[in-house]
């Protein structure tokens, strides 16, 4: 491509019976001035192309979806009840208004094995699909990534820091609410909640807790906040599709 730049163009012998004209010479490049064009236009594309795919391949490994769920998608989730419809509908709604720019939350709580972190890693391909940024964590992974930047021996990081990190995704996913160590480990969580809300970004959290042990568990004040603007909850509590 640095060849055709500035290329030297010479006269060729051959004769183009697509174009019915004389041929040239140009960086490496014979074939009729025509063709020439059609040339430099198919090798941009391509480029274009590849930085396209390179650029997308970055941003949905950057969105850490499980490997499991790497192809997580609505249509794949599979519907044989009642609840599973209405999740899937309830899910499939809030990515299309976050894909339009709303702002606003989602909470799916219910026992293991019933396809929440598929509906979840579904939402965030969606998203990223559409150009959004998206970013899946467990809330113990969350945690620790926090703790980590109190090490002395941990550069250019601070608890801020990995706070403003994680408040910057269109869309948060933090999966596994509840099974993160509690006290100090709890507070850290409800920092990048509330930073969250106070950066009006969308999260998306996933529980196996009841609806009202999360709702214990977050406060009033910053379950409060979780519904503003709106709320979308859903309560999974059929069987669990992994047991045998």
């Amino acid at each position: 491509m640095n060849a055709m730049l500035n290329p030297e163009i010479l006269q060729g012998s051959g004769f183009c019976t697509k174009h019915n004209t004389k041929e040239i010479i140009m960086g490496g490049f014979q074939g009729c001035p025509q063709c020439a064009v059609e040339y430099v236009n198919a090798a941009n594309k391509q480029h274009g192309f590849e930085v396209q795919k390179s650029v997308r391949e970055k941003h949905f490994a950057g969105a850490m979806i499980p490997e499991r769920h790497k192809d997580a998608g609505f249509r794949n989730y599979i519907t044989q009840l009642a609840g599973q419809k209405n999740a899937l509908t309830q899910t499939a709604n809030f990515a299309k208004k976050i894909v339009n720019g709303a702002i606003e939350n989602l909470v799916m709580v219910g026992s293991t094995g019933t396809g929440k972190t598929h509906l979840a890693c579904a939402t965030a391909r969606t998203l990223l699909a559409k150009g959004k940024y998206a970013r899946y964590i467990t809330s113990e992974e969350l945690a620790q990534r926090i703790m980590k930047a109190w090490d002395k021996d941990t550069k250019d990081q601070s608890e801020q820091s990995v706070i403003h990190e994680f408040t910057q995704y269109d869309l948060l996913i933090l999966d596994e609410y509840g099974l993160h160590d509690r006290e100090k480990r709890l507070e850290l969580i409800h920092k990048v909640l509330y930073s969250r809300y106070d950066a009006c970004k969308a999260t998306m959290l996933i529980s196996n807790m009841t609806l009202e042990q999360l709702k214990n568990d977050l406060g009033d004040r910053l379950w409060s906040r979780f519904q503003h603007g709106g709320l979308t909850i859903i309560e999974c509590n059929w069987k669990d599709a992994r047991a045998v």
